[in-house]
């Protein structure tokens, strides 16, 4: 298995549960629900995104030094989306509920990701 290709890998199963719950929220949901579920959604994978194209460029030779500015990006990207989520609640109509229901995105993914590796990897006799 080529393991760089998992980021790029959890990033579409993620963008499709994107996907799928904005798709429902619209025709089910209220239109502030829908707006902080869209919101959510986009920044937490904005989120995972950047995370995953830093930690790709990033060079293992000087180790204390690379963790240090990855776990320092982190809390950078983390305060800033304190922020913009701050100003969505603050300033927009999005429903609080919907945001936080849009920030769950990626954990679905995860299970999504973790539900298809595990059909993935059974053995011929149990299938």
């Amino acid at each position: 298995m080529n393991f760089a290709r998992i980021p790029g890998i959890f990033l579409t199963i993620s963008g499709a549960v994107y996907f799928l719950g904005l798709v429902a929220s619209l025709f089910a949901a209220s239109y502030p629900f829908a707006l902080g579920f869209g919101a959510g959604g986009a920044l937490v994978l904005l989120n995972v995104w950047a995370s995953a194209r830093k930690v790709k460029k990033a060079d293992f030779l000087h180790k204390g030094r690379v963790m240090a500015s990855l776990v320092g990006g982190f809390y950078l990207r983390l305060l800033l989306m304190g922020f913009c989520i701050f100003g969505l609640i603050k300033f927009s109509a999005a429903d609080p509920v919907g945001l936080v229901t849009g920030l769950s995105v990626v954990p679905a993914g995860l299970f999504v990701l973790l539900i298809l590796i595990y059909i993935a990897n059974r053995r011929p006799e149990e299938v």
